[in-house]
């Protein structure tokens, strides 16, 4: 539930709210009898003073490592949240797969990689320690076990989990990848007012609508035609305050697209020397096969070439060698 649902679900009494799901439960499943849930709990997400109804969403500059990047632990610190699962954002399970993610890298901390042992059951000992004969069966079921094969599942959550890793490796060592967020932040004076009072003139709205009952589309607009009329009846000194802290921001925002290509080449090669290594210190961590597959994505092809803009960031490689 988001939008202007979202914001009259905030001021609906519990009970309605749970007899209203609960007729839309019974419409959905008629052939069951849906009774009155014995016990509900109903959470107002814009009220949370930390959150205020917000979630996160992938935004016209938004890059494809930003979710993991949200992920990173800084030294102990570990952070969970639907803002920090890339697969599935904005959403109740994917702040639960989260949570479980964030719980084994404190595990994995404090503890090192759990290794699963094999075979997981040991063979039965005498209470000596001397190993028991094993069973004709026994050793006609090890006998026959052949090794099973890594299933096409299994694969690609292996490969996710490696590259995974070795952005993480990246980051850690030269931070995220330089972007232009921001590049027209802050360049309109009305714009910069329009975001300080907004939050202000939302409420004045919401609360103009509760009192007159009024269940119209025109929610943003009205809070636009606020912000209009209080821009209006402003004094000439806090508009020439917004008019100074524009020029400000767009002469920062110049200076930041004057070297933006040339942060954005020194970062992708670095990284690349990065991924290098680490693929160095790891011999078998991918067959022949696959690691070319890795180094085409990132749109290395072949000696001397310079790669094109893949997987979030361009590389420029010397040899394959």
């Amino acid at each position: 539930m988001a939008g202007e649902a979202a914001v009259l679900a905030e001021s609906t009494d519990d009970p309605e709210l749970v007899t209203g799901v609960t007729k839309e439960l019974r419409r959905m499943f008629k052939d069951i009898n849906v009774p009155m849930p014995s016990e509900t709990i109903v959470s107002r997400w814009g009220n949370d003073r930390f959150a205020r109804g917000t979630y996160s969403y992938v935004g016209p500059t938004s890059l494809p490592g930003d979710y993991d990047a949200m992920a990173q632990a800084v030294g102990n610190l570990h952070f969970a949240g639907e803002a920090t699962c890339g697969t599935y954002p904005a959403t109740v399970h994917g702040a639960f797969i989260s949570g479980l993610r964030a719980a084994a890298e404190v595990i994995e901390e404090y503890l090192g990689p759990i290794e699963v042992p094999r075979p997981l059951v040991p063979g039965a000992i005498h209470v000596d320690g001397s190993p028991k004969r094993m069973s004709q069966k026994r050793k006609a079921e090890e006998a026959s076990a052949a090794p099973v094969a890594e299933t096409e599942a299994e694969k690609g959550a292996r490969l996710d989990a490696l590259e995974r890793d070795i952005l993480n490796t990246i980051w850690g060592e030269i931070g995220p990848q330089p972007s232009q967020v921001g590049s027209k932040r802050g360049s309109n004076p009305f714009l910069l007012y329009s975001m300080e009072k907004w939050e202000e003139c939302k409420q004045r709205a919401s609360e103009s609508r509760r009192a007159n009952d009024n269940n119209s589309k025109k929610y943003t607009n009205d809070i636009r035609s606020l912000v209009a009329q209080m821009w209006k009846t402003e004094p000439d000194e806090v508009k020439r305050a917004l008019r100074e802290k524009t020029k400000i921001n767009r002469l920062a925002n110049s200076e930041n697209a004057a070297t933006f290509e040339a942060r954005l080449a020194s970062w992708n090669e670095r990284a690349l020397e990065i991924r290098r290594k680490y693929l160095d210190d790891r011999p078998n961590a991918l067959s022949a096969e696959e690691e070319q597959s890795m180094w085409r994505q990132l749109g290395v092809y072949e000696q001397g070439r310079k790669a094109k803009m893949m997987s979030g960031y361009a590389l420029k490689m010397e040899s394959m060698d």
